[in-house]
């Protein structure tokens, strides 16, 4: 098809067109995983075919894994560490980074803190947390608190000094009460950024409860895939990955985007045919 049919066929005035750029972000999406699913056989098959497992036994795997039950079992106990992490995580960030971000004595306090917090390995902490508090929850419960919290009171910190005070200085000198301030002002412009330590803390929160699952918990998604890697099961190793790949991804369109695009709409959308701006 030549560009200028392709022009008069997905053009914005035609019904193909509309359409088109209505759904375009999912075209992508679909483009995308169909690029990554193609390259993923052909390395399988003629690369590394000793090493990388086809996409059809490591299908077959999540499939016996899902239905035997067993993933949920072991995600139910991955989620929850989780939640209590990233909860406590979430409590104490939120405070300290808005008194970070409105009192320079407390920025000052904790700047050099929370950047060290911030590059600090999370492997180094999952270790230690286990030297600390054995094979128990307790050491999955800090270990996340204990990386999540300084990527989170980053953004908090962020997002309060960006309020544009002259908008409160405004509220001020027309008598705005507190209260209609902090709605008005102050949560529209922190919101956006709740939303993206919420984000970048959950990545986070995977990644080390994996870890710390891994290296000395009983149970859990970090558990399993250790099992599978003491059994040199290649397909385990990258079933379960996957299958908590997507609950992850699940949770991220599922809810966190849903919560996003509602909590944001009053700043517009960028992209025509409902694309999120960048």
């Amino acid at each position: 098809m030549s560009l200028g049919v392709a022009d008069s066929v997905l053009g914005r005035g035609t019904p193909l067109g509309r359409l088109f750029h209505r759904y375009q972000r999912y075209v992508y999406y679909a483009i995308s995983i169909v690029g990554f699913l193609v390259a993923w056989e052909v390395v399988a098959r003629s690369v590394a075919a000793n090493l990388l497992p086809g996409i059809v036994p490591v299908a077959n795997e999540m499939i016996a894994i899902a239905v035997s039950g067993a993933f949920f079992t072991h995600l139910l106990d991955t989620l929850s560490r989780v939640a209590v992490g990233f909860s406590l995580a979430i409590g104490t960030s939120i405070p300290l980074g808005i008194a970070m971000g409105r009192d320079h004595r407390a920025e000052y306090l904790f700047d050099l803190p929370i950047l060290i917090g911030i590059s600090v390995p999370g492997l180094a902490v999952a270790i230690v947390a286990i030297i600390w508090f054995g094979l128990s929850d307790l050491a999955a419960y800090f270990s996340v608190f204990f990386l999540a919290t300084p990527m989170i009171v980053f953004n908090f910190w962020q997002g309060t000094k960006s309020i544009d005070e002259d908008l409160i200085r405004m509220g001020r000198s027309f008598e705005v009460s507190r209260i209609s301030l902090i709605r008005n002002v102050v949560l529209p412009s922190l919101l956006p950024h709740l939303l993206a330590a919420a984000r970048f803390g959950l990545a986070m929160s995977w990644k080390i409860i994996v870890i710390v699952e891994l290296l000395g918990l009983t149970s859990g998604i970090g558990f399993m895939i250790n099992r599978q890697f003491q059994l040199y099961s290649v397909v385990g190793v990258f079933a379960w990955t996957l299958e908590f790949t997507f609950v992850m991804m699940a949770i991220e369109f599922g809810i966190i985007k849903r919560v996003e695009k509602r909590v944001t709409a009053w700043r517009g959308d960028g992209h025509d045919g409902g694309a999120r701006a960048a």
